[in-house]
Formats: C-alpha cells, sequence, structure tokens
C-alpha cells in the first residue's frame, strides 16, 4: 500500500475538525516526497508546525491520529509532531 493510499483511506474516516488550520494546505503537511530535498521538506514541515501551534483542533486530530492502526497512519505532519513510516526492526544476531 502506498503512502498515498494510506492517506486516502486516512482521508476518508477522517473526522470534519472544524477550525483545523490544515484546511486547503495539505501540501505542507504531506511526507517527503521522491526526490524532494530534505530541505524543501523540513520547510514545508516548519510552516505546518508553525500553524499546528496555533491550532484549535490539535487535539481532536492527535486522538483521530492514534486512533487509526499503525499501518493507517499517514507520514508527514500530524497534530503537532512530525510522523515518519517506522523502519522494520532489524533481525537479532543468533549468539554463537
Amino acid at each position: 500500500m502506498s503512502d498515498f493510499d494510506i492517506l486516502l483511506a486516512a482521508i476518508a474516516g477522517a473526522p470534519a475538525l472544524v477550525g483545523a488550520r490544515c484546511r486547503g494546505k495539505a501540501h505542507l503537511f504531506d511526507g517527503a516526497q521522491p526526490g524532494e530535498k530534505p530541505e524543501v521538506v523540513a520547510q514545508r514541515h516548519n510552516q505546518a508546525l508553525g500553524l499546528c501551534g496555533r491550532c484549535e483542533a490539535t487535539e481532536r486530530c492527535r486522538d483521530y491520529f492514534n486512533g487509526l492502526p499503525r499501518r493507517k497512519r499517514p507520514t508527514g505532519v500530524v497534530a503537532g509532531q512530525v510522523r515518519q513510516r517506522a523502519r522494520p526492526a532489524r533481525p537479532c544476531k543468533a549468539a554463537s
């Protein structure tokens, strides 16, 4: 499942979040896109974090995010935090 598919699934069941400052500015909140420069991502995310910091819907947004199954949680800025896809755990070496 791609990040886009996960985001669409998340949006389909997302609450309205009346008063959310992210409305119409989703591009600032999205996770890094393939080939996007890290400094551009950081700049977008800093703008998004600034909006979240003054948002009346942050707590409701966080509750919604935390209620999603881990595999359906979007990456990017959500509820005032930068969320990244969890890296798969590395297998432990067998004791010799």
